[in-house]
């Protein structure tokens, strides 16, 4: 089963996001900050499938976790989600992100975004 980190500093959409991808056959671990994401990810580089990430949070903000995964051999897919005006879809994009979604929206689509980017879409 493929494994998915979820980074928000929000427990509701860590929690909407796990019941959601877990749905779809992903297994999910969460994170509330950069420095604990990090932690996690870094720990094992092999481990996660995909993340998905929130642009703000207390610690941080999601360029901060896609740049360290990026210089890493073994990057990954990642999403980017936010309510900010901070960051546009296209800045996203050069930063090094996968896919851009604006909240709110809901956990199923960045669900069959994972598929596509994993090449599980039908």
């Amino acid at each position: 089963m493929e494994e998915i980190l979820v980074i928000d500093d929000e427990p509701t959409i860590r929690s909407m996001m796990k019941m959601a991808l877990a749905e779809m056959g992903y297994t999910v671990t969460g994170a509330h900050f950069v420095e604990e994401a990090l932690g996690i990810y870094e720990n094992d580089t092999c481990r996660f499938s995909a993340m998905v990430t929130d642009f703000n949070l207390e610690d941080g903000t999601g360029l901060d976790i896609v740049n360290t995964v990026n210089d890493n051999e073994e990057s990954i897919p990642a999403i980017l989600m936010t309510g900010s005006a901070k960051i546009s879809p296209r800045d996203s994009y050069r930063a090094g992100f996968s896919a851009f979604f604006h909240k709110p929206f809901g956990c199923a689509e960045i669900g069959h975004e994972i598929d596509e980017l994993l090449g599980k879409a039908s």
